[in-house]
C-alpha cells in the first residue's frame, strides 16, 4: 500500500512541476520587423511669378497692398488698393477688395479729390491640371457704395473716380465705376514649371446702374478685359516679368456716342521685377514695382495721347 502512495504522490509531483517548466520556458524568438519604408519626400512646387495686374491662377491666403502712381499730361493720379484672400477649401479662397484714390488736375482750373471706391467680393477656384497647368476661374461682383455717386455728387470727387481707370491701366473699371454694380466672371490659366511662368486670362463685367441716372446714362454696359503675363526667375528670390493687357467696352453708349472713339479701346504693357522672400514654411512676401505705359490713345504717347506712365508698388504677403 504504501508503495502505491509514493508513486502517486511522485506522478502529482511530475504534474504540477509540467506548467511551471512551460512557464518558465524560453519562447523562439520572433524574426527581426522588416524596417518601415522612408516616406516620399514632398516634392516643392515650383515658383509661380505672381501677375502685376492680372489675377492669380493659384488659391491662397493673401493680404496684398497694391498702390499705382499714374501720370499723364493732364491727371497726377494715385489708386490705392487692399486685397484680402482666404482659403475656405484647398483650392477655392474667397477675395475681399477693398481701395480709395487721390487725383489731381493739372492747369490752373485743376481740381483735387479724394474718394473711397466701391468695394468688391469674390472667390478664385484653381484647379490643377497636371503638375504643369492651373486653371483659375473667378467670380465676384462690386458693392455699389462708394463716395461720389448719386445724382448730385461732389464733382471733384467723382472725376477722381474716373480718373482710376486709366490710372489702373483700364484692368479695374468697375470699382471706379460708382454709380453701378457690377458682376464679374473670368477665367485664366498658366504654365507654371521650370522658372517660368506663362498666364492667359480673360474677365467680362456687366455694369448695372443702381443710382446716379441724372450723370451716367447708360443703365447697363458691358466691359472686357484681357492679358497675357510671362515671367521668368533669374534667381529664386528674383523674377522678372512684363505684361501686355487689352481693356474693351463691348457696350457704352456714352462712349460710342462720343466725340473720342479711341475711349472704346484701350492697349497697355507693363513690365519689372519681383522678390520672392521666403520667411518660414508658409510665409512669403513678393514686393514688385512695375512701369506700365499705354501702347495706343488714349494713354499713349503717339498722335496727342495723355502719355500715361504708371509705376505699381505692390506687397502681398502670404500666410
Amino acid at each position: 500500500m504504501s508503495r502505491f502512495v509514493a508513486v502517486g504522490l511522485a506522478f502529482g509531483g511530475l504534474v504540477s512541476a509540467l506548467p511551471a517548466r512551460a512557464e518558465n520556458a524560453t519562447p523562439a524568438e520572433a524574426p527581426p520587423a522588416a524596417p518601415a519604408a522612408p516616406e516620399p519626400a514632398k516634392k516643392t512646387p515650383a515658383p509661380y511669378s505672381l501677375p502685376f495686374m492680372l489675377r492669380p491662377v493659384t488659391a491662397g491666403n493673401v493680404v496684398r497692398l497694391d498702390a499705382t502712381f499714374a501720370f499723364s499730361k493732364t491727371k497726377d493720379t494715385i489708386p490705392l488698393l487692399l486685397l484680402g484672400s482666404y482659403k475656405i477649401l484647398p483650392n477655392l479662397a474667397a477675395i475681399v477688395r477693398l481701395g480709395m484714390i487721390h487725383s489731381e488736375t493739372k492747369g490752373p482750373e485743376g481740381t483735387t479729390g479724394t474718394s473711397f471706391i466701391n468695394p468688391a467680393i469674390g472667390a478664385l477656384y484653381s484647379i490643377p491640371l497636371g503638375e504643369s497647368w492651373k486653371v483659375g476661374l473667378f467670380a465676384a461682383t462690386t458693392i455699389p457704395v462708394g463716395t461720389g455717386g448719386g445724382d448730385k455728387p461732389d464733382m471733384a470727387t467723382r472725376t477722381a473716380n474716373l480718373d482710376g481707370i486709366y490710372a489702373r491701366a483700364s484692368m479695374d473699371n468697375a470699382l471706379f465705376q460708382i454709380n453701378y454694380m457690377t458682376p464679374i466672371i473670368g477665367a485664366g490659366i498658366g504654365y507654371i514649371a521650370n522658372g517660368i511662368t506663362l498666364q492667359a486670362e480673360v474677365t467680362l463685367l456687366e455694369l448695372i446702374r443702381v443710382r446716379g441716372a441724372a450723370l451716367d446714362k447708360d443703365a447697363t454696359r458691358t466691359n472686357l478685359t484681357a492679358g497675357l503675363h510671362f515671367g521668368w526667375f533669374v534667381i529664386p528670390q528674383l523674377s522678372i516679368g512684363t505684361e501686355l493687357r487689352y481693356q474693351l467696352w463691348v457696350a457704352n453708349d456714352t462712349i460710342k456716342k462720343g466725340t473720342d472713339p479711341t475711349r472704346v479701346d484701350n492697349w497697355t504693357l507693363g513690365f519689372g521685377p519681383r522678390g520672392h522672400f521666403k520667411l518660414n514654411d508658409k510665409m512669403w512676401l513678393r514686393p514688385a514695382v512695375s512701369l506700365t505705359m499705354g501702347l495706343d490713345l488714349p494713354t499713349g504717347f503717339s498722335g496727342g495721347g495723355l502719355e500715361y506712365k504708371i509705376v505699381q508698388v505692390d506687397v502681398p504677403f502670404i500666410f
